[in-house]
């Protein structure tokens, strides 16, 4: 059995949660041409928890849109899956874990992350 990821009691493990805006975008990266490409696959946010204290990153995929939220306004994450990466160096006894946190989606609290039907064009007659 692989643990390939942990999904979170929001509450206990954020609690309030706040909007702190973009913090960087990630593109595709072609490995057989050793470069960056031009194809975005995901955003990365800063969220303030209080829980935990401080700011945190959250990725979210490229699919979900750009988040164009106030800053410290009250959000909710949307399954949130939190996976972990350990790396040691040669010859040590010791690891490095990096926790990474992943949403499908960022929403202001009480909000939905599905788009009003006249912004998707879904009241045009045909």
């Amino acid at each position: 059995m692989n643990l390939n990821f942990i999904v979170p009691d929001i509450n206990m493990t954020f609690g309030d949660m706040k909007f702190m805006g973009l913090n960087r975008e990630r593109y595709v990266y072609d490995r057989e041409n050793n470069k960056r490409t031009d194809v975005l696959e995901s955003r990365i946010y800063n969220i303030a928890s209080a829980v935990q204290g401080g700011q945190i990153e959250v990725t979210i995929p490229e699919y979900a849109g750009a988040k164009e939220i106030p800053p410290f306004a009250d959000i909710e994450l949307k399954n949130p899956k939190i996976s972990a990466m350990a790396t040691s160096q040669r010859d040590s006894t010791y690891a490095n874990v990096m926790w990474k946190l992943e949403a499908d989606d960022i929403v202001v609290k009480g909000g939905s992350s599905v788009k009003p039907a006249a912004a998707t064009g879904g009241n045009e007659k045909k």
